[in-house]
């Protein structure tokens, strides 16, 4: 399992490392692809008709993936009202999440429906904005965020995990491991903030913006929404009756498992450099 599981890590880097090579644009598309089976797995589990599943997935990752290649660059209101209002639905789902930790929750499937088609589309959109911005290196950033907080999260619970957090939605996540995911990033973005240009990092341009304090406030936040899509997708699973959203990744079930965090994170993250 183990070897599955960084064997199909070495081919997605390689292909994410092959198509940067190649150029930003294909970098792009090839995360489109990515957010595209999101939509595709997260139809899926809200049970609708396959035949509507490929194409209107298929529809959602051709206009991504046209966006990247004719050099979109998402701007104005619309764009930024329309992040703002999937960080305040993603804000929303953190609460709800919070006050189910314990007994669980369904979603109705038209809801579920709708967040599957709006989800994918707000983060890459954001994705691509953040790389259109300040390049690929900005746009990575915010995925470390993603990576840090999980990694940390992972083995902050594994050594110092006592308390659950969240007994009916994902039983191995305590509290200690989520305060180790904040400590963690807020640690990285004090070194990356000495240590590396800021137009690059998207923690330091926060921190340039609003100093530390409300920088670190602004951080805490997207970490929590971090967990929270982790445990949103969680809830979609078990309500689904699925362990993993699908097969496409071995070793790592699907994109969707893999991208649950950022599709919280992303909007937030542009919304906060955007707006606030």
């Amino acid at each position: 399992m183990l070897k599955t599981r960084v064997m199909t890590a070495v081919v997605l880097l390689a292909v994410l490392l092959a198509s940067l090579a190649v150029s930003e644009n294909l970098l792009l598309a090839v995360l489109a692809v990515g957010f595209g089976a999101v939509v595709w797995e997260w139809l899926r589990i809200a049970r609708m008709e396959m035949t509507f599943v490929w194409v209107i997935a298929g529809i959602e990752t051709a206009v991504m993936c046209a966006a990247a290649f004719l050099d979109v660059r998402p701007a104005g209101e619309l764009f930024i009202g329309f992040e703002l209002a999937v960080t305040c639905v993603w804000l929303a789902l953190l609460a709800v999440v919070y006050a189910a930790k314990d007994r669980g929750f369904g979603l109705k499937r038209s809801y579920s429906i709708l967040m599957a088609l709006t989800f994918p589309a707000a983060a890459w959109t954001a994705l691509l904005w953040f790389t259109r911005e300040g390049g690929w290196a900005l746009m990575l950033s915010v995925f470390m965020i993603v990576w840090l907080a999980d990694v940390c999260a992972y083995f902050s619970g594994m050594i110092f995990g006592r308390h659950k957090m969240a007994v009916a939605l994902s039983p191995k996540k305590t509290w200690e491991g989520a305060a180790g995911a904040v400590l963690s990033v807020f640690f990285v973005t004090v070194v990356a903030y000495v240590i590396l240009p800021g137009r690059y990092v998207f923690t330091s341009r926060l921190v340039d913006a609003h100093g530390f304090a409300t920088a670190f406030m602004m951080i805490f936040l997207i970490v929590a929404l971090s967990i929270a899509g982790d445990l949103f997708e969680s809830a979609l699973k078990r309500q689904a009756g699925i362990k993993d959203s699908s097969n496409l990744l071995p070793g790592h079930g699907g994109f969707f498992d893999r991208l649950d965090a950022a599709l919280a994170v992303f909007p937030a993250a542009a919304a906060a450099l955007l707006v606030l």
